[in-house]
């Protein structure tokens, strides 16, 4: 079963009133609903936000649907829509509209304490929306600003992320907004009197402090990613943060590393190397191994000088010095498609020879097709002037 203030089921309860006997503070509680009343009557802009945002999914939908941040922002535009269901002005103006006004009657009807639940029971379902979209449009610009930054559909990315940060602006604003009414209302709850059945189920109590219950000292740290990547740090605890002692403590740390390093090389000075000798036995050659060769006749010895004085040697190929890939030994065709095979190789092999490392994937692709379409080219003059003007648009002016 869901708690009362996530619960869609939860009824008000009737308008029931009670004569109050003890003091009370009417204009104090009528300034609180009447400032309430005058912010969420000036949320024009952020209903205008919320139609962009449902316009831009339906336009989008197919090409964005497997996009994470797309997801995300279909649950900004989920949890808008379910601000907009709350409507929580009507139900401030209700409860309202039975504060008596000041008039010369001595008697002074005030309305039940039910009355008062319920709108604290709103007020906390709209401080949760709130904070909803904050975090969701706060994962959800992460992976649209990651985009930007890769020039990968940025003039469709950029859309979306002013989108969010306006979003996330104003669910901040109205969140510090509904702290501060919370917190005004709920002293007011023991001033009241119960009349009829409680609609609240047993054992439930509202929290006293909305933001310890919202949990807002870390509002920062929700939608926040942890990555993979990321790698822990060793800070060394000598080193503080005070601004008088942040010198003293820097030489001091200096000073220490030095006199760790003496010491140690010190003591690498002094330590004996000891070094392992073995003996090891002389090979002494035998006098009845010695080879001494083989009688020739002078015909066969004739013969072999003549042979070794025509007969040409083997020589080893001089290697080949290794051209250099460069983008101006392009002239022809040929030669371009030369380039483009060696500079793909290049990038599959994340070689730091590339010349396009720079470039994005996308980027080399479109990059890479046009120079495919020069080569395909019919006439091939003037190519070398062609790729150098390609060269330099898509290429070098990315550096």
């Amino acid at each position: 079963m869901p708690l009362p203030w996530n619960s869609a089921t939860v009824l008000p309860p009737p308008v029931t009133m009670f004569l109050c006997v003890t003091k009370f503070d009417l204009p104090a509680l009528k300034q609180i609903t009447n400032n309430i009343i005058k912010v969420l009557s000036k949320q024009s802009p952020l209903h205008k936000e919320s139609a962009i945002c449902s316009r831009f999914l339906y336009k989008y939908d197919k090409k964005f649907r497997n996009d994470i941040g797309y997801r995300n922002l279909r649950k900004v535009n989920t949890a808008l829509r379910k601000y907009l269901a709350l409507n929580l002005l009507k139900e401030i103006e209700n409860f309202s509209s039975a504060l008596p006004t000041a008039g010369d009657d001595d008697d002074l009807y005030l309305p039940s304490r039910q009355m008062l639940q319920y709108v604290l029971l709103r007020i906390m379902a709209f401080a949760k929306i709130m904070v909803r979209i904050s975090t969701c449009s706060k994962q959800a610009a992460v992976f649209y600003l990651d985009r930007i930054k890769r020039a990968e559909s940025h003039w469709m990315s950029l859309l979306p992320y002013a989108l969010l940060s306006r979003l996330w602006s104003m669910s901040m604003v109205l969140l510090q907004h509904s702290t501060v009414w919370y917190s005004n209302l709920y002293p007011y709850l023991n001033k009241l009197q119960m009349k009829g059945l409680d609609f609240l189920p047993n054992n439930y109590e509202l929290p006293e402090d909305l933001d310890q219950w919202l949990d807002l000292k870390h509002i920062d740290e929700f939608g926040k990613f942890d990555w993979a990547q990321k790698k822990d740090i060793n800070i060394d605890n000598t080193l503080n943060d005070d601004d008088n002692d942040l010198l003293d403590n820097i030489l001091d740390y200096v000073n220490q590393n030095d006199d760790n390093e003496i010491e140690s090389q010190h003591e690498e000075e002094i330590k004996p190397i000891s070094v392992k000798t073995e003996e090891a036995p002389i090979a002494v050659p035998n006098i009845t191994e010695i080879d001494h060769g083989v009688a020739l006749s002078r015909e066969s010895f004739k013969l072999l000088l003549n042979t070794s004085k025509n007969g040409k040697q083997d020589q080893v190929p001089p290697p080949k010095k290794e051209r250099q890939h460069s983008y101006k030994t392009v002239t022809n065709s040929t030669s371009l498609k030369k380039f483009i095979e060696v500079e793909e190789n290049f990038r599959n092999e994340s070689d730091s020879k590339s010349l396009t490392s720079h470039l994005s994937l996308m980027q080399w692709h479109a990059l890479k097709n046009t120079l495919l379409k020069l080569c395909d080219t019919p006439t091939n003059r003037k190519i070398d002037k062609k790729f150098h003007k390609i060269w330099k648009q898509k290429c070098l002016d990315y550096m």
